[in-house]
């Protein structure tokens, strides 16, 4: 009873989601929350602050401050 029960509706499951036609993501309807195309811009966004933040404490320090590009640079290259 505590593994047969478990163990045949994973089983039922899975050849539910084996048959059926339009997919897993369909099946379960399962939509993202989010767009591709949003979570690019908090990523971006989340870069920008951090920048931001590193551009405080080196102002604070006398250095010069970062931009974005010389951080890619030395990340990259």
């Amino acid at each position: 009873m505590v593994f047969g029960l478990p163990l045949v509706l994973l089983t039922l499951a899975l050849i539910a989601g084996h048959f059926h036609r339009d997919g897993y993501a369909e099946l379960l309807d399962w939509k993202p929350t989010r767009s591709p195309e949003r979570e690019v811009e908090l990523e971006l966004g989340d870069i920008q602050q951090m920048l931001d933040a590193q551009n405080r404490h080196r102002r604070r320090r006398g250095a010069p401050e970062r931009t974005l590009e010389e951080v890619m640079e030395r990340t990259l290259g």
